[in-house]
């Protein structure tokens, strides 16, 4: 009985003194990371302080993550799956954006009427495994094009492959947003095509493919998993609301991004923003990882059912 009081004291004083739970979440410095910005703004989880921080280096976050210095992370999804194949506790929460780069080319360069274009041209890519590498070599093969023989592509960071596009030493640049937007905007580039139009034109119609996810550890997941729901419920209507009003979301957010809010509004619209249901991200992310795998290096085994955070029970 004495047990019991003391639990209903610890209660009611959590009530009085307005105790409440706390995420810190990691998001990235680009568009992906709005639908939280917009969240921590507003309060939009009752009871719960969101508190988000930006970030620059994917790995450096992904290690406080580890650390349980932070208690979730937004990253790529293929991040996630990495980390997860190694034998990592990474769970993927769930995806929210499903297309967030362009190809980009110099001053004055039209966009291109078809992938067969860029037979011959010099194409950079960040760096070899990352996203933009395995998704740019599956869409070129399954356009027709080899990617070791029909052009020439090479790995090079964005701060170096940038100005060697703006001296004509490179004919493209794969870029995420907002630096693709950025550039365009205010240097002069030509946005050549984005890649949710080029998946979509080797996977039969739809533009989405997983890009960025939310991550946990398996370990805090196993003492917050309804938290985290809540948490992903909010989400998806702040990513609704982010697409639905680009120039508002901007206005209030774009200073987070170190960013002007032109910038930022025209590139939450080349950044396919959604957050489905658990199966359906389960589906979909499996869908994806089994047709790019064969572009990754290494031998790849498959991504097991406990990598996700899926409500219902396997069937």
């Amino acid at each position: 009985m004495r047990r019991y009081l003391l639990v209903a004291v610890l209660l009611a004083a959590a009530v009085l003194t307005g105790a409440e739970a706390r995420l810190r979440v990691l998001v990235p410095q680009s568009t992906s990371s709005l639908p939280f910005l917009l969240m921590a703004g507003r309060n939009s989880l009752p009871g719960v302080d969101l508190a988000c921080e930006t970030f620059l280096s994917h790995p450096q976050a992904l290690a406080l993550l580890l650390r349980g210095e932070a208690d979730l992370l937004l990253t790529g999804t293929s991040q996630g799956w990495e980390n997860h194949l190694a034998g990592g506790p990474l769970v993927l929460i769930n995806t929210g954006v499903w297309a967030v780069s362009s190809l980009v080319g110099g001053p004055g360069a039209p966009p291109l009427s078809s992938l067969a274009e860029l037979a011959g041209k010099r194409v950079a890519l960040p760096f070899p495994g990352s996203p933009l590498d395995f998704q740019t070599r599956f869409i070129l093969a399954r356009r027709g094009l080899d990617p070791e023989r029909d052009l020439r592509i090479v790995y090079l960071a964005f701060g170096q492959s940038v100005p060697l596009l703006l001296k004509g030493q490179l004919d493209a640049v794969a870029l995420p947003e907002p630096l693709a937007t950025e550039l365009v905007l205010n240097r002069g580039l030509s946005r050549l095509l984005d890649y949710g139009r080029a998946w979509a034109e080797t996977a039969g119609g739809d533009p989405r493919s997983p890009q960025v996810s939310l991550f946990a550890t398996r370990p805090f997941l196993q003492k917050n998993a309804g938290l985290v729901r809540r948490l992903a419920a909010a989400w998806a209507r702040a990513s609704e609301e982010v697409s639905r009003d680009p120039q508002g979301v901007a206005r209030a957010h774009a200073p987070a991004l170190g960013l002007g809010e032109e910038v930022v509004a025209r590139a939450i619209g080349y950044t396919l923003f959604w957050v489905p249901s658990a199966q359906e991200d389960f589906r979909r992310v499996l869908e994806y990882y089994e047709a790019v795998k064969e572009y990754l290096p290494g031998e790849r085994g498959g991504l097991a059912r406990d990598f996700f955070l899926l409500e219902d029970p396997a069937p």
